[in-house]
């Protein structure tokens, strides 16, 4: 099983055709409401991909809540989702013509989410424990240390960058990084942005995705690496997350590290490929049949 603590989110997303500089207006060619977060699409890629997966955060009492957690409901064990008086958390996407985009999140009740949802039982019962960067960093810090006393293993999306003590990152079985994230890793660190260099640098495993480059990982002294598969990339808003769920969810069946990445890209490239948030996650029939 895989536990998943971080944020639940509501979407607003706006296609542009390009995206706007500092002071401009521009008219969007549309726009949709959908569930978002990273802790949420990741969850629900694991589970898409086959996984059970309980998620652990926390939403408000407003009209976004049910937006935010509309497919959690259905797909995911929500039964730990606390409700707040703090507003659902929210970002606005605006994606342009060349599916880039650029988000800004406003985190509201996920800061308030708390670690001990996570109950030890939980902990005991679990294979991985997914984390990511939206939410408060003394909650993360906490059940980093509490999964590194049980035998289930952590993954840590480092997203968005934030500093943490390299002591606390060694505790973490993989850092999951991308390209700006692992620069960021490094300059903190004072080392090259490599999968191998921060891997060295930590003490522990650390996967880099580089988008049209491909994935490096560096985990128990080997190098794993797989290219980019040829897309042409409609939405790349839930790529990184459907690849670090679906990552989850390989090893979470007893894949190899190399096998899960491939899986992982592949399912990847499958949500850069058509638009949505966690509408473009793949199930795991559309990744086995995808050529």
């Amino acid at each position: 099983m895989i536990v998943t603590f971080g944020s639940i989110n509501a979407d607003l997303i706006y296609l542009v055709d390009q995206i706007p500089e500092a002071g401009q207006t521009i008219l969007a060619r549309g726009s949709r409401t959908e569930a978002g977060g990273k802790g949420a699409n990741q969850a629900i890629a694991a589970a898409r991909d086959g996984a059970n997966v309980a998620m652990i955060g926390a939403v408000g009492k407003d009209a976004m809540a049910p937006i935010a957690l509309q497919n959690l409901e259905r797909e995911v064990d929500i039964s730990r989702v606390v409700r707040l008086e703090e507003p659902t958390g929210s970002a606005a996407v605006m994606i342009d013509a060349d599916g880039r985009n650029m988000i800004a999140v406003a985190a509201g009740a996920n800061l308030a989410a708390k670690s001990d949802g996570v109950e030890d039982e939980l902990l005991r019962n679990a294979s991985f424990v997914l984390l990511q960067m939206e939410n408060d960093v003394v909650q993360i810090e906490n059940l980093i240390r509490r999964v590194a006393k049980h035998s289930a293993k952590s993954i840590l999306n480092l997203a968005p960058a934030r500093k943490l003590d390299p002591d606390l990152l060694s505790l973490v079985d993989i850092v999951i990084v991308n390209e700006d994230e692992a620069e960021a890793l490094s300059s903190w660190l004072g080392c090259e942005p490599s999968a191998r260099s921060l891997s060295d640098a930590l003490n522990t495993g650390v996967l880099r995705t580089m988008g049209g480059k491909g994935a490096e990982a560096f985990l128990h002294g080997k190098k794993e690496s797989v290219p980019a598969l040829p897309i042409d990339a409609v939405d790349t808003t839930a790529a990184g997350d459907c690849f670090v769920g679906v990552l989850a969810s390989a090893l979470d069946r007893g894949f190899p590290l190399d096998a899960a990445m491939r899986r992982a890209a592949k399912a990847a490239a499958i949500a850069c490929s058509r638009p949505g948030s966690q509408s473009s996650i793949p199930r795991s029939d559309e990744t086995d049949n995808w050529a």
